[in-house]
């Protein structure tokens, strides 16, 4: 995972290519729920690392500026007692479009990549299958940087009892494993494919010891 962090200039280049307004405020916005204290996992590192995997990925996609906008905004909304912060994130980017006078066409698409990151079964669009993974290429993260990973996301859901945590976060991760492929593009399919893997099975593993 980088390290680096989201930065106004990056924000403000994908508004310029886009042609939308450079709205800092929105950034500002953006970056003050991505740095809330309660965001060990869902935060700006993450949304960094998601950055980063589609720069690298970029040469392989047509018109990449769709997906880096519905990723600043997938995890804008995050509460974890919430069962609908992917549909109250797409909000979140349809109202901000909307204020920009961008096309129907935009914020329909956004709004679509965003949702796509519920990580529910259905047939996506090539951008939708680019975007989820991008948001799940952490999966495939080296043991080290996972079991962090891992170590976040128990943090945010601290109010659960360790019990009921471990048997429902098991259930999620075995929901993965469990699919022929975790990776609908083969850019991310043989970059992450079999760690993928290796790292679900040992967290499923010690989430049931």
């Amino acid at each position: 995972m980088v390290t680096e962090k989201i930065t106004l200039q990056r924000w403000l280049a994908l508004m310029e290519r886009l042609r939308l307004p450079p709205s800092q405020a929105t950034f500002d916005e953006l970056q003050k729920a991505y740095t809330a204290s309660e965001r060990h996992y869902h935060n700006d590192r993450h949304i960094a690392h998601c950055l980063a995997e589609l720069d690298a990925a970029t040469p392989h996609i047509h018109d990449p500026d769709p997906i880096e906008l519905a990723l600043w905004f997938h995890d804008a909304v995050y509460d974890s007692h919430s069962v609908s912060n992917e549909a109250d994130s797409a909000r979140w980017a349809v109202g901000f479009l909307t204020d920009c006078q961008a096309e129907t066409e935009l914020k329909d698409k956004v709004a679509a990549l965003i949702l796509a990151t519920r990580h529910q079964p259905s047939v996506l669009t090539v951008h939708q299958q680019w975007m989820v993974d991008i948001d799940l290429s952490s999966l495939g993260a080296e043991p080290e940087q996972w079991a962090a990973d891992d170590r976040a996301i128990r943090r945010e859901y601290a109010w659960v009892p360790e019990v009921v945590f471990r048997q429902k976060r098991a259930a999620i991760l075995r929901g993965f494993l469990a699919r022929p492929v975790l990776y609908a593009t083969d850019y991310f399919h043989n970059k992450y494919e079999a760690q993928a893997r290796l790292n679900l099975a040992s967290a499923i593993q010690r989430l049931e010891k």
